[in-house]
């Protein structure tokens, strides 16, 4: 079972339908939300936790009736549920949620123009060599950068494991390697409304991936509707 949300914030710009679908949150993301200055921000954290509902609801739970709590380097888990895995990212105006039933990592970006320096500085010298010699090293950079930061995430060291201490491998599949010792993960990778990079990561086998989108607009406390795709994405 490996599922991930997709939510465009853009309707929660409409003040009356955010403050609604704000409503529908437990308190701990209404303060999370609260926390935030930008609206970007809050719209970003609020899809973000419409998802995660929508995830639950998929499973017969409530948020309400969950404790969350969070692993030594902050990545959080569902108490009451240790073998459902869940992770949230969000990139400009697009939030996802990606459950499982395995260790799970997940990671959206927008391409955007990019100092190549970075990859050069912080990514292994094997990825760096193949973004400069890409089509479009843009493109390439974004699709390192979501691919290790999901394994990052799914690892559960996040950042304080450093982006040039393992290295991604592309082949017939995506590996990872760790001081050349292959990590037992596997990925899903695509690209969703033409500039998001999104990458998935999980232990174990190949994760086979259902995308489902949600709207913000039609999204109610006693319906999620959302439309199902499964797509296909390297893995």
């Amino acid at each position: 079972m490996n599922v991930t949300y997709l939510m465009q914030t853009d309707p929660l710009a409409d003040e009356a339908l955010f403050f609604d679908l704000y409503q529908t949150q437990a308190p701990a993301r209404q303060k999370k939300i609260d926390r935030f200055i930008l609206p970007k921000d809050k719209k970003l954290s609020l899809a973000a936790g419409l998802l995660f509902q929508a995830g639950l609801a998929d499973h017969g739970l409530r948020a309400s009736e969950l404790t969350i709590a969070h692993h030594e380097n902050d990545k959080p888990f569902i108490v009451e549920h240790p073998e459902l895995f869940f992770n949230i990212a969000h990139s400009e105006n697009l939030a996802i949620c990606s459950f499982s039933d395995r260790e799970i990592g997940a990671d959206v970006e927008m391409v955007t123009p990019i100092d190549l320096e970075l990859a050069r500085r912080f990514f292994d010298a094997s990825e760096y060599r193949d973004i400069v010699a890409a089509a479009s090293p843009e493109d390439t950079f974004f699709d390192y950068w979501v691919l290790k930061e999901s394994y990052m995430k799914a690892t559960g060291r996040g950042f304080k494991l450093p982006l040039d201490a393992f290295r991604i491998a592309w082949a017939e599949d995506i590996r990872v390697y760790e001081d050349d010792i292959l990590k037992p993960y596997h990925f899903y990778h695509t690209t969703v409304f033409e500039t998001f990079k999104l990458a998935v990561c999980v232990k174990g086998e190949p994760p086979a991936m259902q995308l489902r989108f949600l709207n913000a607009a039609s999204f109610t406390q006693s319906q999620t509707p959302h439309q199902s795709l499964t797509q296909k994405g390297k893995s």
